[in-house]
């Protein structure tokens, strides 16, 4: 099993070397990598210290894939660190290019790196909002961060980025989870990232278990059991 993470020790790294197989592959073929969800998440916040890979939007030669899978191999990394099918899950736009950010250049400027960030990667977490994954707390800690920097976060701007992105409204519940969390001080946005982080990881683990005893999960019917899951621990 591949052993290395992503980390922010060494992910400029990876990023670095991955750019030079690229330019030995396929040459002087421009390329733009927009890396969005937790590794982008990484690369702009500190409450994030790795990444199980980099959910990428590439604009590049179909090739890449291919450096990507041997990269991977040649560097002890899962074979999909770097996702490309992440334009295939509920939390991708084609409006994610529009408000991604200049992040770096790599191979002399022919390889742009850029990522999202702000109230576009919030919006991106409630598209996805997932029980048993990071996507709440990881919400509530791009507030805190934002915060700490001297912005604050309202939730007609979240509304406002989810409408740009998607082209319509989150549904009523998210509204409502939120709205309340929008409302709330720094120092309760700490406790609640907190409380949050706990509850996902035994959501997680739970699901673990439930499928360990032989219970059936897919794409398709993964969030129900989680949310299944989730009701249950608030009744104990």
């Amino acid at each position: 099993m591949p052993s290395k993470k992503i980390t922010r020790a060494n992910a400029m790294d990876l990023l670095r070397r991955f750019a030079r197989a690229y330019r030995k592959e396929l040459g002087k073929a421009p390329a733009e990598i927009i890396i969005v969800g937790g590794g982008s998440i990484m690369l702009n916040y500190k409450f994030r210290d790795a990444t199980q890979d980099f959910d990428v939007i590439c604009q590049t030669s179909s090739g890449i894939k291919n450096v990507i899978s041997r990269f991977a191999d040649e560097n002890d990394l899962p074979r999909d660190w770097m996702n490309t099918d992440f334009i295939k899950t509920a939390s991708y736009s084609v409006v994610l290019r529009e408000v991604s950010r200049h992040y770096c250049w790599l191979n002399n400027q022919t390889m742009e790196i850029r990522t999202v960030s702000g109230v576009y990667l919030i919006a991106m977490k409630m598209a996805a909002h997932r029980d048993y994954r990071n996507d709440i707390s990881d919400a509530i800690g791009i507030m805190i961060e934002e915060a700490e920097r001297g912005k604050t976060i309202t939730y007609e701007e979240i509304q406002a980025a989810y409408i740009k992105l998607y082209h319509k409204s989150p549904d009523s519940r998210t509204q409502e989870q939120f709205r309340r969390i929008c409302g709330l001080s720094i120092s309760d946005l700490r406790n609640l990232y907190n409380s949050q982080r706990e509850t996902e990881f035994h959501v997680a683990d739970r699901l673990i278990s439930y499928i360990d005893d032989g219970g059936k999960i897919t794409t398709k019917n993964v969030k129900e059991v989680a949310a299944r899951i989730r009701e249950k621990m608030n009744q104990e």
